[in-house]
């Protein structure tokens, strides 16, 4: 699909660019935030495709500039000196820090709440249960206090008003060992086969952990689980 854009004048090509525009060209915007070598492909991709008799691919002195829109984005592409010389530190510049928190909204709408960080190999997964009757249940299910071979976890508990979040997070590889995609991968199955059983009882949290920590009241910390089911086993 042809993306829509005019040049303005000489010096200047406006392109509209949406969230469609981006999933065509298999292309994750939160990649675009964390990734400064995808981000600068990116917009050289689009200088490509745009620049049709090739006067801005052949200029070393071009600027983009990015202006968040409902469905996307505007990328604003310069080959005017006057211009560049006050992006010369950076290539890619946001307008504004308005246009900054527009694209961080962006980012964490399209966080995932059962969320992975390779980083640092750590999953970390918030549930929600109606009532406290049900994580009860959901932890007596459990036949060990969720001890996961070769990871390390810890599981939070915490009431806001009269739901209950128990948060799970889980560490792949405590120790820091280098182990293959296979291994990461059984691992992660590995934690959904445990998580499938809190499921029966409680449902994946529509808060992330980090807002549930703010928001709810801390009820037990790191052994939520071990503490309920030495209570109420």
């Amino acid at each position: 699909m042809k993306l829509k854009y005019e040049r303005s004048n000489e010096n200047t090509i406006k392109v509209w660019i949406t969230l469609g525009d981006l999933k065509k060209r298999e292309v994750n915007i939160l990649d675009l935030m964390n990734d400064k070598n995808k981000v600068e492909n990116f917009f050289y991709s689009i200088l490509e495709e745009v620049d049709d008799n090739h006067d801005f691919q052949n200029n070393d002195l071009v600027s983009f500039q990015i202006l968040p829109e409902s469905d996307g984005f505007q990328m604003i592409i310069s080959k005017d000196n006057n211009v560049v010389s006050k992006l010369a530190e950076k290539n890619v510049k946001f307008m504004s820090e308005q246009t900054k928190e527009r694209f961080d909204e962006i980012k964490e709408k399209n966080r995932p709440i059962d969320e992975f960080d390779e980083k640092t190999m750590t999953r970390t997964v918030p549930i929600y249960f109606e009532d406290f009757e049900k994580v009860v249940d959901a932890t007596n299910e459990l036949q060990s206090s969720l001890d996961l071979p070769g990871m390390r976890n810890t599981s939070d508990l915490y009431k806001d008003q009269n739901r209950y979040y128990l948060v799970l997070k889980f560490v792949l590889l405590p120790d820091g060992i280098n182990v293959g995609y296979e291994e990461v991968k059984n691992r992660l199955d590995l934690i959904d086969n445990h998580l499938s059983l809190f499921y029966e009882y409680g449902h994946l949290s529509e808060f992330h952990a980090d807002q549930i920590k703010k928001q709810a009241k801390l009820i037990t910390k790191d052994s939520a689980i071990t503490t309920i089911k030495n209570y109420f086993n």
